[in-house]
């Protein structure tokens, strides 16, 4: 057997640090750099392409966290700029859509941690888990600092609040290091329990029934994990944690992924694409905790498949491409949207599919 990436639609505007989810046999994406727009196709009627869907009714924004549950698409959080203010925050807000009712609607509860850049699923009917997530009050006070400054009159200002920012070890950003669950039926927030391991953001996340696989994603500004995680949730209550074998085992020179394309492809874990900076993890070890000062940002093109004992290549994207929407359906992946090397919102979708 070969892995085939074959075109499918494009999008009618790229999208870039998005939602997406797979309701019934419909796949959704959308906001991010695709403002108020949420598109879908149809698996039954590809000859559709993507269409339109309601326009979402809350405020533009970046990274927020999408759950599907029953005939729902769940979005919440994100970063986006509030009336009144001239820099973004970390939104604390969550919708729904219902795609039987073809309408959105606001879910009640605030959210009670920032939850931009997390990851999320449902480990239960009606229960969504939460992994990850930026400090608000943190990401807050410095986007509204650096906002005060103007970058063309005070460059060196403006630099040294952005260094100053970028300059501190992982455990100061304070990023979320609790697995929260929402319970859409009762509206209500609560810790799952505590996460073991470095909080994340941008992480891939791939669910099989009550196991929780996190790749990689940031453990702060600039710098990626190098890590493989698996979360076994009881119905007890109860979880198990573990480490699983790291792409870095595969490829020494691995420097970690964010925004990567994660998900199944013949039940096998697979990883596509994703951004980091070529000597990050060497600069973090030696204490330069600004580690990806000076750095390029590298797009990957390489679509990794673990076998339960390693990770390997099984094949490659036609560009780099990361901060898109990955969505599994039966032994297939579709890879939507994304953002290249010059930074672009991309419109061109594909599907990961074996071949025998």
């Amino acid at each position: 057997m070969s892995l085939q990436v074959l075109p499918i639609a494009s999008l009618p505007i790229g999208i870039k640090n998005g939602v997406g989810g797979l309701v019934g046999r419909r796949l959704y994406a959308g906001l991010g750099s695709a403002g108020k727009h949420l598109f879908f196709y149809d698996l039954d009627t590809p000859a559709l392409g993507w269409q339109q869907a309601p326009l979402f009714p809350g405020l533009e924004r970046n990274d927020a966290v999408a759950v599907t549950s029953g005939n729902r698409l769940y979005v919440f959080s994100g970063a986006g700029i509030e009336p009144g203010n001239c820099s973004p925050s970390v939104l604390s807000d969550g919708y729904y859509f219902d795609v039987n009712d073809n309408a959105w609607g606001q879910v009640e509860a605030s959210i009670p941690v920032g939850l931009l850049g997390a990851s999320g699923c449902e480990i239960e009917p009606e229960k969504l888990l939460f992994f990850g997530g930026y400090n608000k009050s943190t990401f807050d006070d410095f986007l509204n600092k650096l906002s005060q400054v103007d970058a063309a009159l005070k460059p060196q200002q403006h630099q040294a609040l952005l260094s100053e920012f970028m300059s501190q070890p992982i455990e100061e950003y304070g990023w979320n290091g609790d697995i929260w669950q929402f319970d859409t039926r009762l509206q209500r927030w609560s810790i799952k329990a505590s996460n073991p391991f470095a909080a994340n953001c941008g992480a891939g996340l791939i669910q099989q029934e009550n196991r929780v696989t996190l790749i990689e994603g940031e453990v702060k500004p600039g710098l990626r994990s190098l890590d493989s995680k698996q979360f076994t949730f009881h119905s007890t209550g109860g979880a198990d944690y573990q480490r699983i074998p790291a792409i870095a085992q595969s490829n020494p020179n691995h420097e970690g992924i964010a925004g990567g394309f994660a998900g199944l492809t013949q039940d096998a874990l697979t990883v596509a694409g994703g951004a980091y900076f070529v000597g990050s993890q060497d600069n973090y070890r030696k204490r330069q905790w600004y580690s990806h000062q000076g750095l390029k940002k590298h797009y990957s093109t390489d679509i990794w498949m673990f076998d339960g004992k390693r990770w390997q290549i099984a094949g490659q994207l036609s560009q780099g491409l990361a901060y898109g929407v990955a969505i599994s359906v039966g032994d297939e992946m579709y890879v939507i949207g994304g953002e290249d090397n010059s930074g672009a919102a991309q419109r061109g979708c594909c599907v990961l599919t074996w071949s025998h």
